[in-house]
């Protein structure tokens, strides 16, 4: 008990130190548990929307659990079946599913039965089924009569029929059949319609099958229906069984448990005695969780690669910490080893405050993850955040085990450092301490070098990869990391900074040479120092460096991998929204034939008549002009199906657009450089001649054709008209030059495109449907856009929202992992940075106290200690800062080139590029400001309260 008083006194005066290594203790803890943390609530979000997308498409509630089971009469006792599927359910399925349960129903179906109406004089039999519902008078709507009896009356049975069911039969209520089974003795009932019913209106799961599945029978209350026709008789030949569940709430982490959902009810009603050809079952959910392993694996992958800069940082965060309490406790090691402790009670009393610390990390760490979680949840961009749902994380064994391991990591990590110290008494402290102007360990071990060679390989590895990739499809929106794309940078951000350290001191020496006849006695005392000591200052040199080049490449790669996105999606659509409505036209009605191939012995093939070209009828453009957002609106041709021909040489399949010049060149989205000249100084070629047509140059090749050269332009039915080729371009607004990879051939198919006026092709050519571009004004919204449509009456029967599709990617799980995970890492890096810069200083501070209490004891002015501080911040933090950048920049220029490889990008449309945001330094260079500020004013807060008479007492020791 003693022991653990004095540990925790002893904690408590060194509380700033302690405090600061358990930010870093539960920092680290909190980006390890955000990991699974993220990881499953992202893919909960994304189970979540399949389940909606499956009820949406399928038209199926993807919650439901439908067992049927179906076999022949007298096979088994339909009672014991139905008790034991009812019982294994409500006990076991149910239970164990912990979802909320909307509703379940029991639907039983008899053999079919010989209707027959009683008082009709000739008899004509119907199919007349009996079925039983629970809980049925809960969902319906009573249209006319009343509810059957739950007994027979007069041995006749009442019954319910449905609403469409009863004008097709033509049934009155109250009219009695006699319903008799050929396949069953003693299988003859009355059944007297009562009531006619339709299902309440909503969407209520209980509903599983529509109601007009029992148009063709009657359907008797259900305690009268199990009491004859199940336990008396024994004639139901099918039972059905359906659960709904609120399938929002069914986790992604309970795979396991949803997909064997299915087999483990099917081995047991297999083993009650039911053959597997007997048993049907739906489940969707089960079904939709089973392809959700790769994604779960691709996306821990994705995390633990943008994570890696950010582990390398803690880790150097810690070391430098554990650093500066072992030596400021050097001493006292030294003097406890020195009056006759043994190495192992040293260590174990540090090892029970590093214990104590790893707990609290335990405690707080997981919760810590959980929030950061939910940040990343909301990124949408680079240090980019939206007003959206975040996704729901919670606390799980996953995230409680990554919690453990980091601590038990962390503390090993710390530990090594205290084993260490433990070796020295106070003889061989005062000798080291003697020695600390020499060499640090990894400049001795060259540790700079090897780590700038493995930086080099990796290079030299990614660019024979680029030179030697195969093509792949292209815009691919997956990205297949390596995380050694995110760890190879940030090795050599550490080799180059330690190969500067390696330099600088001589560098602060050749400053000291050139003016030491003219500098100020500030920076005089600053160069000797830190040239003297440079040691004590690499730790925190080494930190910032790394800091800042991963910051930098952080940023760069959030926003290369962003803007490669947003440009693909643009580019293909061409423009914001792009849409079409429906023409009125004398097209006449085309009757599909289920077999038009197939003749007659001797019949001939009669010739396809030669129809005249559908005439349309153009609708009024100007209301699309004044749609709510709208800034331009152009009409843009698009016929997929274009000839081109010059001489014997002609190319089918081909795209021909027709654009109105001056209206496209205000509507498009466009990326400058693709072309040698600006896009507008083409569409002006094609505003004055109106014959001019632009081709791709895929189409060029094809042909063998030059500017200046005559083709004929058409499609079919249509007669070709001449036009002139006046310029040739490589990519043009929604048209990509490749497309992808047919399936007998690896190689990409080539596309080809010829933009003309559209006015001269419906002059000459033909008038046909046309879309319309528009270009939105930047606060537009979709919802606005698509309410204007409505009111005009139009109705597109096609539409591409590009801003639409970038919300749907930077709502992937990919993108959500990338932007929040850099962005997490900039902003905690950040933070890390000044914490540890603010602590190292006022620790530094506290140190040189007699220094500086004999500086000012011999008459230095306050404001010259000051300058002093401020000097050797400058060759500190600041030279540091510079090395960040420098690393940082050529990180970015050898490496990001790379991530072209995990893109797929080789032939994505527009090109591949790196993109660096100035925006993105700026905030480096504000954070470097503040933090130089925040510093100086705390150590000159500190300085200013420092007394000359402390430096005698300091002396003593």
């Amino acid at each position: 008990m003693a022991m653990l008083q004095m540990i925790l006194r002893k904690m408590l005066n060194n509380r700033w130190l302690v405090g600061s290594l358990l930010l870093g203790l539960v920092v680290a803890v909190g980006l390890m548990s955000s990991i699974p943390a993220f990881t499953n609530g992202v893919l909960q979000r994304l189970f979540v929307k399949d389940m909606e997308e499956y009820q949406r498409v399928v038209k199926n509630f993807p919650g439901g659990l439908l067992v049927s089971i179906n076999q022949d009469i007298g096979a088994q006792n339909g009672a014991k079946v139905l008790a034991h599927l009812t019982n294994t359910l409500q006990n076991d399925v149910i239970p164990s599913l912990s979802a909320p349960l909307l509703d379940q129903v029991t639907v039983m179906r008899s053999i079919p039965f010989k209707a027959i109406l009683l008082d009709q004089k000739e008899e004509s039999p119907e199919t007349g089924i009996l079925y039983s519902m629970s809980n049925l008078d809960q969902h319906i709507t009573m249209i006319d009569g009343r509810l059957p009896a739950a007994e027979p009356v007069d041995g006749i049975y009442e019954a319910l029929v449905t609403e469409k069911g009863m004008m097709d039969r033509k049934m009155v209520l109250g009219h009695l059949y006699e319903l008799t089974a050929s396949s069953a003795e003693d299988a003859t009932f009355r059944v007297k319609p009562v009531g006619v019913f339709k299902e309440k209106e909503g969407n209520d799961p209980y509903w599983f099958a529509k109601s007009s599945e029992y148009n063709k029978g009657f359907i008797l209350n259900e305690d009268l229906f199990r009491k004859t026709i199940l336990e008396e008789k024994n004639l139901v030949t099918a039972i059905r069984y359906y659960a709904a569940f609120q399938y929002q709430a069914f986790q992604f982490t309970d795979k396991e448990k949803l997909v064997s959902v299915v087999p483990d009810l099917e081995a047991n009603l297999m083993q009650f005695g039911l053959k597997k050809s007997d048993l049907s079952f739906q489940f969707p959910v089960g079904s939709i969780t089973t392809k959700y392993d790769e994604q779960n694996q691709h996306f821990r992958t994705i995390l633990w690669s943008m994570y890696v800069p950010i582990f390398v940082m803690l880790i150097i965060y810690l070391v430098m910490v554990s650093g500066l309490i072992i030596e400021r406790q050097r001493t006292e090691i030294a003097v406890l080893g020195s009056r006759g402790a043994g190495r192992a009670q040293i260590f174990g009393i540090y090892f029970v405050e590093i214990l104590i610390l790893g707990l609290l990390a335990l405690l707080i760490g997981p919760y810590v993850g959980i929030q950061l979680s939910k940040i990343l949840g909301i990124s949408n961009g680079f240090l980019e955040f939206v007003d959206r749902t975040g996704i729901q994380v919670k606390m799980n064994g996953e995230v409680l085990a990554y919690a453990v391991w980091t601590v038990l990591a962390c503390m090993f990590l710390l530990l090594i450092s205290i084993f260490f110290a433990t070796r020295q008494n106070i003889v061989t402290h005062k000798q080291n301490a003697a020695r600390m102007t020499g060499q640090a360990m990894w400049h001795r071990l060259f540790l700079d070098v090897l780590l700038l060679l493995i930086a080099a390989y990796g290079w030299y590895s990614y660019q024979n990869i680029l030179e030697n990739v195969e093509k792949t499809t292209e815009g691919s929106m997956v990205m297949s990391v390596d995380v050694l794309l995110f760890f190879v940078p940030v090795l050599f951000s550490l080799g180059f900074g330690l190969f500067c350290l390696r330099i600088y001191p001589l560098f602060l020496r050749g400053i000291y040479w050139l003016g030491r006849r003219i500098w100020p006695i500030s920076v005089h005392t600053t160069l000797v120092q830190v040239g003297r000591a440079s040691r004590q200052y690499q730790f925190l040199m080494v930190f910032v460096t790394i800091t800042v080049a991963v910051g930098m490449f952080s940023a760069s790669t959030a926003r290369t991998i962003n803007l490669n996105a947003e440009e693909q999606v643009f580019y293909q659509n061409g423009t914001d929204v792009r849409l079409m409505v429906n023409w009125a036209s004398d097209k006449p009605f085309v009757f599909i034939h289920r077999n038009p191939n197939m003749q007659f012995e001797g019949a001939k093939i009669a010739p396809e008549p030669v129809r005249p070209p559908i005439q349309y009828e153009e609708p009024d453009f100007e209301q699309f002009q004044r749609l709510p957002g709208v800034e331009h609106a152009t009409r843009v041709f698009i016929h997929d199906m274009a000839e081109i021909s010059e001489g014997q040489k002609s190319v089918r399949e081909v795209r021909l657009m027709g654009i109105d010049p001056k209206e496209f060149a205000q509507t498009i989205w466009w990326k400058q450089g693709l072309l040698p000249h600006h896009i507008n100084d083409y569409l002006n070629v094609l505003g004055k001649k109106p014959n001019a047509v632009l081709i791709s140059r895929t189409l060029a090749n094809k042909m063998n054709v030059k500017e200046g050269d005559t083709v004929m332009v058409g499609w079919k039915r249509i007669r070709p008209v001449e036009m002139i080729v006046y310029a040739i371009v490589d990519y043009w607004p929604g048209w990509s030059p490749v497309g992808p990879r047919s399936s007998s051939s690896s190689a990409m198919e080539e596309k080809y495109l010829m933009v003309a006026n559209l006015p001269f092709i419906h002059t000459k050519l033909h008038l046909e449907p046309y879309q319309v571009w528009l270009n939105m004004q930047p606060g537009a919204t979709s919802e606005a856009l698509y309410n204007g449509l409505v009111q005009n009456d139009a109705k597109p029967i096609f539409i591409s929202n590009a801003r639409q599709q970038l919300i749907e990617i930077k709502n992937s799980a990919f993108y959500l992992g990338v932007n929040g995970s850099l962005t997490l890492g900039f902003l905690l890096s950040m933070l890390i940075t000044f914490i540890g810069y603010v602590m190292y200083w006022v620790l530094t501070l506290g140190a040189r106290k007699l220094q500086y209490g004999v500086f000012r004891a011999m008459g230095m002015s306050f404001g010259s200690l000051l300058r002093i501080i401020a000097w050797e911040q400058f060759f500190t933090f600041g030279v540091a800062f510079a090395m960040g950048m420098a690393a940082g920049k050529l990180a970015n220029m050898l490496f990001l080139p790379a991530l072209s490889l995990y893109l797929h990008a080789e032939k994505q449309v527009p090109p591949f590029t790196i993109t660096s945001a100035a925006e993105d330094e700026w905030m480096i260079y504000s954070f470097v400001a503040i933090t130089l500020v925040v510093g100086i004013g705390i150590v000159g807060a500190i300085l200013s309260r420092m007394q000359i008479h402390q430096a005698v007492k300091l002396g003593e020791d």
